[in-house]
C-alpha cells in the first residue's frame, strides 16, 4: 500500500523497526502498526488529518495515520485507546452484510480503526455506518448561501464554474429555476446523494449587487462591471479612497463587445467612429463603408442589456435600443442570423460569437487593433470587458463558497470560464513579428522629430527577436500601486520565468506613457514604472532571476496603443509591458 510518500507504509515501518531493535527506546511516543507487528518509537514532532511526523533514532519519518496507532504524549485525543464502555462502537457496511465490534481507537480523515476481539482493524470510513456514543458526527449541514450576479450569461458562467468545481470533487450538480429575481437554484450533493450545498443565483444591477453583499444576503457578486470607490461610498455612507480597504476584488475572466457579419460582406477592418454611426442610424448602406450597395440590418440580442449598457458608458451609442434592430432570444440565433444576410451587422459579446465573421478595428487615430485573444489580454482592445468577482474583506464566508472562489483561478477554474466563450488570464507568449496590427499603429502613429525616431527604432531593436507576454501592467490612477490583475499576473510571469522552457531567456520591461508633456519627461516617467516593474520581478524570483538578465526601458509615448485624444486612450497607453528572448 503506497502513500504520497513514495514508500509503502509497511516498507515505512520495516525500515523504522530495523534501526529501533539496535536501539534503546527513545522518546514518548510510540507508533503501531495495525496489525501489532512494528512499532516505531520517538518524539511526535506534528501531524494533521493525514500523517504523523515523528524523529526517531533513525530519522525524521512521515507516517500515513489510517495505519498505525499512536499512543503517548503528544497523540491526538482521539487516538489513546479507552477501555471504557463509552468507546464501544458497532461498524456496519452499506449493505447490512458485515457488522465489526469494537473500541474505537481512532477515526482517521478516511477510515475507523477499532480494537475487535481479532486485534486491530482499519475500516474505511465512506463504506460504513459507525453506531455508539464515540462515533463522529457524520451529518452533514448543507452550505446555503446566494451569488448575486449580472445578467443571465452571469448566471450561466456561474453555473458552470459550479458545476465544473463540483466535477472536479466528484460531487453531483443539480439545477432548478427559481423564483422573483433568482433565476436558478443549484444544489450540489455527495457521493451518498446528500446535500452540501445550495447556491442561489441572484440577477441584479451591479448597485443592487454591491448591496446585496454588504448586506449579507450574498457571499459574492460577479459583476462585468468594476465597482468605483464612489459607488462603494454610496452604499457605506461614508468616504472610500480605496476599495481594496473594504472589498476582495479578483479579475476572473475577459471579455470584448464584438461587430459581426456575413462572410461575403467584404468588410474586415471598421473604424470606432463608423461603429457609432451603423449602431446609431447615421450609416445604413454598406456602400458607405466601402462595401456593395445594400442596406445594413442591424441584430442584437435582447437579454444583452448590459452589453448596450457598456456602450452608452462608452458613448457608442444614444440610446438604450439600436434604430431598426432585429432582436433574437439566444446567440446561436443571432449568429446565424448574421450568416445567413450578407448585410447583416451583428452587435454581441465575443464569448457569444461562434462560426461567424468579426471585424477588426481601428480608433481615430491610426490605431488598429484584431479581435484575437492577445489583444484583449492586453485590453488593447478598444472595447474589452472585465468579468470581476467580489467578497467582503471583513466577513464570515461558508466553507464551500470559499473554496468555489478559491477554485476559480485555478487552470481547471480558468479552463471553466474558457468554456463559456470568454477570454482567460492564462497568458500567452507571441513574437513580435506576429503582431501586424501593433506594427502598423506605431509606424502610422510616430512622429516624425529625430528624437522620437531614435527611440522608436531603439524599441524596434530591442524588441525585433523577442516574445512578448500577453499582458499590459497597468498601474491605479495617480499612484504607482499595481492594479489587481497587474498583480495576479505579475506572480503568472513569473510563473513562465521560472519554467524550464524559457531557462536561459532575459526579460526585457518597457514602460509606455501618455503624449502630454515633453518627450523627456515621459521617457523618465516611463522609465520609472518600467523599472519599479522589473525590480518586482527580481524581489519575487531570487534564484530565478538576476538583475543581468532582467532589463528596463522608458519608451514614452511612442507605440500607443489608445488614442491619446480621449481620457481612456491616455489611460491605456500608462502601461508596462514584459518581454523575454533568449540571451545572447
Amino acid at each position: 500500500m503506497s502513500g504520497k510518500f513514495g514508500k509503502s507504509v509497511t516498507a515505512q515501518l520495516m525500515l523504522a523497526a530495523s534501526f529501533l531493535t539496535a536501539l534503546p527506546a527513545w522518546g514518548e511516543t510510540t507508533l503501531t502498526g495495525i496489525d501489532g507487528t512494528v512499532e516505531i518509537r520517538g518524539e511526535l514532532l506534528d501531524y494533521d488529518e493525514t500523517t504523523y511526523r515523528i524523529m526517531t533514532p533513525a530519522g525524521e519519518l512521515a507516517v500515513r495515520r489510517e495505519f498505525v496507532v499512536c499512543t503517548g504524549d503528544g497523540c491526538p485525543e482521539t487516538a489513546s485507546a479507552n477501555a471504557n464502555d463509552d468507546r464501544l462502537v458497532v461498524l456496519t457496511s452499506d449493505d447490512g452484510r458485515i457488522k465489526i465490534e469494537g473500541q474505537l481507537i481512532e477515526v482517521t480523515n478516511n477510515a475507523y480503526v477499532v480494537e475487535t476481539t481479532n486485534g486491530l482493524l482499519n475500516v474505511r470510513s465512506e463504506f460504513t455506518t459507525c453506531e455508539g456514543a464515540a462515533c463522529p458526527d457524520t451529518s452533514i449541514e448543507s452550505d446555503r448561501f446566494a451569488v448575486s450576479v449580472s445578467g443571465s450569461d452571469g448566471a450561466d458562467l456561474l453555473a458552470s464554474i459550479v458545476g465544473d468545481y463540483a466535477s472536479a470533487k466528484d460531487y453531483n450538480l443539480t439545477q432548478q429555476l427559481g423564483g422573483e429575481n433568482t433565476l436558478q437554484t443549484l444544489l450540489v450533493g455527495n457521493e451518498r446523494g446528500l446535500e452540501i450545498a445550495r447556491v442561489v443565483v441572484q440577477e441584479m444591477q451591479t448597485q443592487d449587487a454591491l448591496r446585496a453583499l454588504i448586506n449579507g444576503e450574498s457571499q459574492f457578486a460577479i459583476t462585468r462591471e468594476r465597482i468605483t470607490p464612489a459607488a462603494l461610498a454610496t452604499q457605506l455612507g461614508n468616504n472610500v479612497a480605496d476599495i481594496s480597504d473594504y472589498l476582495n476584488e479578483e479579475i476572473i475572466g475577459l471579455d470584448a463587445v464584438s461587430f459581426v457579419v456575413g462572410a461575403s460582406s467584404g468588410i474586415d477592418v471598421i473604424s470606432l467612429r463608423d461603429a457609432r454611426s451603423v449602431m446609431n442610424g447615421t450609416i445604413t448602406n454598406w456602400s458607405q463603408l466601402g462595401g456593395a450597395n445594400m442596406p445594413i440590418t442591424l441584430h442584437a440580442i435582447g437579454s444583452n442589456s448590459g452589453l448596450m449598457d457598456q456602450l452608452q458608458s462608452w458613448e457608442m451609442v444614444s440610446g438604450s435600443t439600436l434604430p431598426g434592430v432585429t432582436m433574437h432570444d439566444t446567440a446561436e440565433a443571432l449568429n446565424d442570423a448574421v450568416n445567413a444576410d450578407s448585410a447583416a451587422f451583428g452587435v454581441i459579446y465575443k464569448s457569444q460569437a461562434t462560426a461567424v465573421k468579426t471585424l477588426n478595428l481601428a480608433s481615430g487615430c491610426n490605431i488598429f487593433v484584431d479581435n484575437s485573444e492577445f489583444s484583449i489580454q492586453t485590453e488593447e482592445h478598444p472595447l474589452a470587458l472585465r468579468w470581476y468577482q467580489y467578497s467582503l474583506k471583513e466577513g464570515t464566508v461558508s466553507e464551500f463558497a470559499r473554496n468555489l472562489s478559491r477554485f476559480i483561478p485555478t487552470d481547471f477554474g480558468q479552463q471553466s470560464i474558457a468554456s463559456r466563450g470568454l477570454v482567460t488570464q492564462q497568458l500567452q507568449i507571441l513574437p513580435m513579428h506576429t503582431q501586424g496590427a501593433r506594427l502598423l499603429s506605431t509606424i502610422l502613429s510616430s512622429d516624425t522629430d529625430r528624437a522620437s525616431n531614435v527611440v522608436l527604432r531603439d524599441y524596434f531593436q530591442e524588441a525585433s527577436n523577442a516574445r512578448r507576454i500577453s499582458t499590459s501592467l497597468r498601474f491605479l490612477s495617480g499612484n504607482a500601486t499595481l492594479d489587481t490583475k497587474a498583480e495576479s499576473d505579475i506572480d503568472r510571469i513569473s510563473e513562465i520565468v521560472r519554467s524550464s522552457e524559457y531557462e536561459g531567456y532575459e526579460v526585457l520591461v518597457f514602460g509606455f506613457s501618455d503624449s502630454f508633456g515633453s518627450l523627456e519627461a515621459n521617457l523618465d516617467l516611463s522609465g520609472r514604472r518600467a523599472a519599479s516593474v522589473r525590480d518586482l520581478l527580481l524581489n519575487k524570483n531570487p534564484g530565478y532571476l538576476e538583475s543581468s538578465t532582467v532589463r528596463s526601458f522608458g519608451i514614452g509615448p511612442i507605440a500607443p496603443v489608445g488614442c491619446n485624444e480621449l481620457a481612456e486612450g491616455r489611460e491605456k497607453n500608462r502601461r508596462v509591458e514584459v518581454w523575454i528572448r533568449p540571451r545572447a
